[in-house]
C-alpha cells in the first residue's frame, strides 16, 4: 500500500503541471509527445501479455506499432504539424488484408492471434485518438477532467462501498473482489459528483442541460467499469496480474489508464453521435 501511495502521488505531481500547461498556455507539442509515448508502451504491453504464450513474428510487432500510431495521432499530426491530408485514409481494409496474408504464411501465426491483435490495434489506437483529440480541442482539457474524474471516483468508492457494504460478487470469474454493491456505490458517488463540475466547466452536446449530464454520467460510470472488467478478463486468460511494472505498486499504462481510455472512447463516441443525430 505504501508503495502504491508514493507512486500515486508522483503521477499526480507529474500531471498537475501538464494539465496546468495546456489551460493556462496551451502548450501541445511537447504534452503531445507524452502520449505518443505513452500509446507506444500499451501497444507493447498488449504484445508482451500475447507472447507469454508464444512469440510473435516480427512483422506482427511492425504492424502493430506503426498502425497504433497511424490510428492514434495521424488526425492530429495533420491539425498540429501541417501533414498534407491526402496521408490521411481508412486503414483498416490494409491491417485486414496484412493480417490475412500473414496468417498464411506463417504457420504459427493462428486465426485467434489475429483476432487479438486486430482488436489490440483498434482498442488501443482508437482511445488513445480519442484522448489526444479531446487533449487537442479547445477546452477539451476540462472534458478529459470529467471523464478522468467519473473513472477515478467510480473506482474509489467502488472499492470502498464494496469493502464496507459489499456482500454480492459482481463477477466472481473475472474479478472475485468486486461487488454489486461496490458497483452501485461507486456509480451513484460518481454520478452525484462529477457533474458539479461538467455543469460549470465542459462544453458538450447539451451541456446545458444538467439532466443530460446527470444521465450521461450515469452512463459513463457504468462503462468505465466494463473497461476495468474488460481489462480483468484479458488479464486472467493470460494469467498475469498486472500489464506491466511501469508504474510500482499499480502495474504498467494500461492497468492505470484501462477504464479511462474506455470511458474516454464511449464518451467521444457518444457525444458525436448524439451530436450527428440531434
Amino acid at each position: 500500500m505504501k508503495q502504491r501511495v508514493i507512486t500515486a502521488s508522483i503521477i499526480i505531481l507529474v500531471l498537475i503541471p501538464i494539465f496546468v500547461a495546456k489551460m493556462v498556455y496551451d502548450i501541445n507539442h511537447y504534452i503531445y509527445i507524452l502520449g505518443f509515448i505513452l500509446t507506444v508502451i500499451a501497444m507493447n504491453e498488449m504484445i508482451s501479455l500475447k507472447e507469454t504464450g508464444k512469440k510473435l513474428p516480427f512483422e506482427i510487432h511492425l504492424l502493430a506499432y506503426l498502425s497504433v500510431i497511424y490510428l492514434g495521432f495521424m488526425d492530429s499530426f495533420i491539425t498540429l504539424f501541417s501533414v498534407p491530408e491526402k496521408y490521411s485514409f481508412a486503414i483498416f481494409p490494409y491491417i485486414i488484408i496484412i493480417l490475412t496474408i500473414i496468417m498464411i504464411l506463417r504457420k504459427n501465426f493462428k486465426i485467434n492471434d489475429a483476432s487479438f491483435m486486430l482488436f489490440t490495434i483498434f482498442y488501443i489506437g482508437l482511445a488513445f485518438q480519442t484522448l489526444v483529440n479531446l487533449f487537442l480541442k479547445d477546452q477539451g482539457m476540462y472534458e478529459l477532467l470529467y471523464i478522468a474524474i467519473i473513472a477515478i471516483l467510480t473506482d474509489t468508492f467502488a472499492y470502498f462501498c464494496g469493502t464496507f457494504f459489499g456482500k454480492h460478487k459482481l463477477c466472481p470469474s473475472i474479478s472475485p473482489k468486486k461487488t454489486i454493491e461496490g458497483s452501485l456505490g461507486g456509480t451513484v458517488i460518481a454520478t452525484i459528483l462529477a457533474p458539479l463540475f461538467a455543469i460549470n466547466f465542459v462544453d458538450v452536446a447539451y451541456s446545458n442541460s444538467p439532466i443530460f449530464i446527470i444521465i450521461l454520467t450515469f452512463v459513463l460510470s457504468i462503462l468505465s467499469q466494463f473497461g476495468d472488467l474488460a481489462a480483468s478478463v484479458i488479464k486472467r486468460h493470460f494469467n498475469v496480474k498486472d500489464y506491466g511494472n511501469l508504474f510500482p505498486g499499480h502495474g504498467g499504462v494500461l492497468d492505470r489508464l484501462d477504464s479511462i481510455l474506455f470511458t474516454s472512447l464511449c464518451y467521444f463516441y457518444l457525444t458525436e453521435l448524439l451530436t450527428r443525430l440531434f
